[in-house]
């Protein structure tokens, strides 16, 4: 299945899931998108040290080796500065192998100090491209993720919060964004400026407390604030 397919699939399955199996979502994205382990983080920063708070492997295999990792230095600090980046961040593991060097994407996530951390196992290259086509999907799963387990942590289902800041309008455009779609092609497909797209975008970008559309998005997404693309254009 191509990578954009199951991009999609995945949303619906954390929309879909009342339970959902983190160990297992993680599992299905290592597949989908043909990585190394993948590894959900969420931990506090204590006088500059991370205490991790819960962890979740997509496989088990990876689970004793990164939990021996949190006691080296050079390790928390690369997940440390992960965790109050603003973009994703790529950066040489710190657990070697005889058959590659361990190159990982950090991806900060919303909300909590959480991120997600991808083993690609590849030349940096290879690295580089992967990250064009990729990095937008990784980093709303993440956020959807965590918004999930957030939930869970709270009342063991997941909810939605029900206000938002956001216009009808915004939220349209930020589900258009999401989708890949640039300023010109959202404004074509919601038949009004590109000028206007760029304010409402700014707009939002201000009203979440966020800098970039990336984080726009990954927030609108913990939120469940971005409605369904079907309903932007039945609108």
């Amino acid at each position: 299945m191509a990578a954009a397919e199951a991009y999609f699939d995945l949303l619906d399955l954390l929309d879909s899931q009342e339970i959902l199996d983190p160990p297992a979502f993680l599992s299905l994205i290592q597949h989908a998108y043909g990585t190394g382990p993948v590894t959900y983080l969420e931990g506090d920063v204590i006088d500059g040290r991370l205490q991790a708070r819960s962890l979740h492997f997509s496989h088990r295999t990876n689970a004793n080796a990164f939990r021996r990792s949190l006691h080296r230095k050079a390790a928390v600090e690369q997940i440390l500065r992960v965790l109050v980046a603003l973009e994703p961040i790529a950066f040489s593991g710190w657990q070697k192998s005889k058959d590659h060097d361990q190159h990982l994407i950090g991806y900060p996530l919303p909300g909590r100090h959480s991120c997600l951390l991808v083993d690609l196992g590849s030349v940096p290259s290879e690295i580089s491209a992967w990250r064009r086509a990729h990095d937008r999907d990784l980093l709303s799963l993440g956020a959807k993720l965590n918004a999930r387990l957030a939930s869970a942590a709270t009342d063991g289902l997941q909810k939605r919060i029900p206000s938002t800041p956001l216009t009808r309008r915004e939220r349209e455009t930020l589900a258009w964004i999401a989708a890949g779609k640039s300023y010109w092609e959202t404004a074509v497909i919601l038949g009004i400026s590109e000028r206007t797209i760029r304010h409402f975008m700014a707009n939002a970008r201000q009203k979440l407390d966020v800098v970039t559309n990336a984080q726009a998005v990954a927030e609108a997404v913990w939120r469940g604030l971005i409605p369904r693309l079907a309903d932007t254009q039945a609108s």
